[in-house]
């Protein structure tokens, strides 16, 4: 098994319902699914494989930005949920329990959303945010 590079990656996935989160129960806070990067794989691959591992579904990378000390995916989820590592959930606004700053969140998700309707693959606004 390959292993680990220092470089991150995590995705905003988008479906009819919302935008996908995990819950991860050691940092306490709803996340976006992502993590590290291996070093045999490009960033959209690793951003697809950890998606699928923490949320257990399959994600098709449509955009990436660079937020300088990670990499952000805009995502559509596919298919049906298999077995994953943490608890899933749509939203429509960010839950008041976040692992992470509310303020970076802010910023992606409408990018992400805006970025999936400017690329065809969202036909209306699903956030509130």
């Amino acid at each position: 098994m390959s292993q680990d590079t220092d470089d991150t990656i995590y995705t905003v996935g988008f479906s009819d319902e919302g935008f996908l989160m995990v819950y991860n129960p050691k940092r306490k806070g709803w996340e976006m699914p992502g993590g590290h990067v291996r070093e045999d794989e490009d960033r959209e691959d690793a951003a697809v494989r950890e998606f699928l591992e923490e949320a257990g579904y399959r994600v098709r990378i449509a955009a990436v930005r660079d937020l300088g000390y990670c990499r952000v995916c805009a995502g559509i989820v596919e298919g049906d949920r298999a077995p994953c590592e943490m608890e899933t959930k749509f939203f429509t606004s960010l839950p008041d329990e976040l692992a992470f700053d509310r303020a970076e969140y802010e910023d992606v998700v409408p990018w992400a959303e805006n970025a999936l309707l400017e690329l065809g693959y969202l036909t209306r606004k699903r956030t509130s945010i």
